[in-house]
């Protein structure tokens, strides 16, 4: 698979989610939880797949071909994690799913870090980004900004749960700050592209949804405490929608490797 392809796939099923979602939204369809969550499931083994597919077909002429493997693995573990979150994994109380999902997630989200981490890195190496530690003032900012989110909307209601709290917590100051701060870097690096924008856009909405996530469960403190469908639907539309483009950042990186080598 291209990375063109690649792009095109992943484009497809973002609009078949969002069509999908606004559908059941309008009361137009209605299926069961077990269906329900199995199309989210069966979304994201999509994107995995895709990101394989990219990396088999690019492995022996990119030297960033791994990217496409480790993408899919840190993707197959979030969609794991979606599993674990759904109605049909019968994983509860609610605290017990969340904490699944987030070590779940965890393994996912450092696995994109890392990615996004290596390419500045090599880009720096480079002479074609920044170098020096100053190119991560952005952390600071960001890191205040998901301090107070943290303590307005998701400490009140797991505070009653250590390790969901204080793992929460761990979450917001590290991972869900290196995701939007390299996903700028990315961005930077690609010299303004639009497809490092499309990739900024999803390391955003990717600790946006999780926000919302915590901010709607537990709500109050309460367990269980599931949220409305409709909440749901609205969060999985910017939840997918994060995981989308940020799986064109393998494709991207390789993508710039042919042109490097038409030059």
């Amino acid at each position: 698979m291209s990375p063109r392809q690649h792009i095109k796939v992943v484009a497809g099923l973002l609009a078949a989610s969002i069509a999908i979602e606004v559908n059941l939204l309008a009361g137009i369809e209605l299926v069961s939880d077990a269906v329900y969550h199995g199309l989210h499931v069966a979304l994201m083994a999509a994107v995995v797949i895709s990101q394989f597919a990219l990396y088999l077909s690019n492995k022996g002429t990119s030297p960033h071909a791994g990217y496409a493997l480790w993408m899919a693995l840190g993707m197959a573990s979030t969609a794991a994690g979606d599993y674990v979150n759904g109605a049909m994994s019968g994983v509860e109380p609610v605290s017990l799913k969340l904490t699944w999902a987030m070590l779940l997630f965890g393994v996912g989200y450092v696995i994109y870090v890392l990615m996004l981490w290596r390419h500045d890195r090599e880009m720096a190496a480079a002479g074609q980004g920044a170098s020096g530690p100053w190119r991560y003032a952005l952390a600071l900012p960001v890191a205040a900004l998901n301090l107070l989110a943290w303590l307005k909307h998701v400490e009140p209601g797991v505070q009653a749960h250590p390790l969901l709290c204080n793992g929460s917590l761990v979450f917001n100051m590290t991972i869900y700050v290196a995701m939007p701060v390299l996903a700028m870097r990315f961005f930077i690096n690609s010299q303004w592209h639009i497809g490092g924008l499309m990739v900024l856009i999803g390391g955003v909405l990717i600790p946006y949804s999780d926000l919302i996530l915590f901010g709607s469960w537990l709500h109050s403190g309460v367990d269980p405490a599931v949220p409305s469908f409709q909440l749901y639907a609205y969060n999985w539309i910017v939840y997918f929608g994060g995981q989308a483009l940020m799986a064109l950042f393998s494709a991207l990186v390789i993508q710039s490797d042919s042109r490097a080598g038409a030059r």
